[in-house]
C-alpha cells in the first residue's frame, strides 16, 4: 500500500479483542536455535493477518534505552534559539542529518503540517570506509550537540537497534522463503539505515499550521523498528483499517516498509502509519532498515506467477527514498505557498 493509497482521514477502529501480544524474541538471542521456527511462524502470521507486530526480550537493553530517551529529552527541552540546537540544524547537512525544527517535516499527505521536531542519526561514516563513498551511498556525517553524554547514549542505542534489525532481517528472509542469510549481502553496513529521535509536544488545539503529529505514510525501506513513550501511533492493518499501536513498557513495534511489499509482489503490505495531535507529550525512536542504496529491488520469483504478474518495476533503494522524499517536500512547499508562513 503506497502512501498515496492510504485513507488518511479514516478513524481508528477499536480492536475486536485484546491487542496483539508481543512476540518473544528470547530464542533468537539465547545462543541456540531452539524456538527459532516458532518466532518465524509468529512473524509470518502477523504479517499476513495483521500487517505489523511487536516484540519483547530483545538485545536492546532497557537501561540503554532509558538513557537515550533522557538525553533526547534534554536536547528537545532546549529552546529553538539555543546555540546548541542551531549548530546542529539539519539545513546545514546535505543529507538532512541533525535537528529538524517544528513544522519542517515533509508533508506525506497534501495540506498537512507536522507538529513535531526530530533529530536524525546516520550510520557512522567509518563503517563505510571514507566520506566520498559514504556520500555516494546516501550516508552523511553525523553532527552532535554539545551536550555531555548525548552522543554515546544515542550511538549506543543506534548500534543496539541495528543488532536487533540484523536478526529481524534473518527472520524476514525465512518469512519470504529465502535463505536466512539472503539479506546479509543486501542490507549491510553500507545501507542508509537512519534513526530518528522524535518529539511530539502536547497540543489539544490543532490548527491549520499544525494539523497532524505526522501525516499518514508508509516507510520507504524494508521495515521500521519503533519505540514510543506514550500512545499516539496509529497503524493500518492488512485491510487498510487504522488501529492504535500498543505502547506497553518493554515492547518494540515493527512495521513493514515499501521494499518488503515490492519484494513480496504485494503479498505483504507496507504498513501505513500516522500520529495525530495528542493532548500529551510523546517521544519516539524509529530506525528505518534499508537495503544498500544501490541494491535493485523487484518482486522475488517465488512471488510472481502467471495469475499474479510482477506489479512493481525494479528500482534501487536510494532512488525510491529520493523520489518519495522529493514528493513530500514539494507538498509541504505547496502548502506554505498557499497559506501564511509557519
Amino acid at each position: 500500500m503506497a502512501t498515496d493509497d492510504l485513507d488518511a482521514s479514516a478513524p481508528v477502529v477499536a480492536w475486536d479483542r485484546e491487542p496483539l501480544q508481543p512476540i518473544d524474541l528470547a530464542p533468537l538471542f539465547g545462543g541456540h536455535d531452539t524456538g527459532r521456527d516458532r518466532v518465524v511462524d509468529a512473524v509470518r502470521e502477523r504479517c499476513q493477518e495483521t500487517g505489523f507486530f511487536s516484540v519483547r526480550n530483545t538485545c536492546v537493553d532497557s537501561a540503554l534505552l532509558d538513557e537515550a530517551l533522557t538525553q533526547a529529552r534534554r536536547f528537545f527541552d532546549l529552546p529553538d534559539e539555543s546555540p546548541i540546537k542551531r549548530k546542529v540544524h539539519n539545513g546545514m547537512s546535505p543529507g538532512g542529518i541533525g535537528w529538524g525544527p517544528m513544522f519542517q517535516e515533509p508533508a506525506y499527505q497534501p495540506g498537512t503540517v507536522a507538529h513535531m521536531e526530530s533529530f536524525d542519526v546516520s550510520p557512522p561514516v567509518d563503517w563505510i570506509g571514507n566520506l566520498a563513498l559514504a556520500e555516494s551511498l546516501g550516508i552523511y556525517p553525523n553532527v552532535w550537540p554539545e551536550l555531555d553524554c548525548f552522543r554515546p547514549a544515542i550511538e549506543g542505542l543506534y548500534k543496539a537497534i541495528r543488532r536487533l534489525s540484523d536478526v529481524l532481517f534473518e527472520v524476514f528472509a525465512q518469512v519470504l522463503e529465502l535463505p536466512a542469510d539472503y539479506f546479509r549481502s543486501r542490507a549491510t553496513t553500507r545501507a542508509p539505515s537512519s534513526m530518528r529521535l522524535l518529539h511530539y509536544p502536547g497540543n489539544e488545539r490543532p490548527s491549520r499550521t499544525s494539523n497532524v503529529g505526522i501525516a499518514a505514510h508508509t516507510d520507504f525501506e524494508c521495515f521500521t523498528v519503533m519505540i514510543q513513550t506514550a500512545r499516539g501511533l496509529e497503524l493500518t492493518d492488512v485491510n487498510g483499517r487504522w488501529r492504535e499501536a500498543p505502547a506497553r513498557p518493554g515492547e518494540i513495534v515493527v512495521i513493514l516498509g515499501d521494499m518488503l511489499e515490492r519484494l513480496s509482489n504485494g503479498a505483504f503490505k507496507a504498513t501505513g502509519h500516522r500520529v495525530g495531535i495528542t493532548g500529551w507529550q510523546r517521544y519516539a525512536v524509529v530506525l528505518f532498515n534499508a537495503l544498500d542504496g544501490d541494491c535493485q529491488v523487484a518482486p522475488l520469483p517465488n512471488f510472481v506467477t502467471p495469475s499474479r504478474p510482477a506489479a512493481y518495476a525494479p528500482i534501487t533503494q536510494s532512488a525510491h527514498i529520493a523520489d518519495e522524499v522529493a514528493r513530500a517536500r514539494a507538498r509541504l512547499q505547496a502548502h506554505r505557498d498557499q497559506g501564511p508562513a509557519l
